[in-house]
């Protein structure tokens, strides 16, 4: 009897989760829908050229500061892989 209510439980909570995945593609599509519609309704009009200008050269400023700080990181993890490559290399010529 004890595996006939455990497949009965089984059967059930997958039934459960199959209306919940509808659920969750619903409101996933609504929330698409949303956040296609949200730009629709801007009102550029009113934004002066000086304003577009100043936005547009701190986009620029932030992407050059994350090219340079994705720069450094590179080079700091080139400096510590050679590092480790030396050390590596160093211990195996003392050892073998």
């Amino acid at each position: 009897m004890g595996t006939l209510g455990c497949i009965n439980d089984m059967l059930q909570r997958d039934k459960e989760n199959r209306e919940l995945r509808k659920l969750n593609r619903d409101r996933m599509k609504e929330h698409h829908k949303y956040l296609v519609g949200k730009g629709k309704n801007a009102d550029l009009s009113n934004v002066s050229i000086e304003k577009i200008e100043e936005i547009r050269k701190k986009t620029i400023e932030k992407e050059q500061s994350d090219q340079i700080y994705m720069f450094r990181i590179y080079i700091f993890l080139t400096i510590c892989l050679l590092v480790l490559f030396l050390l590596g290399l160093l211990c195996y010529k003392l050892f073998f």
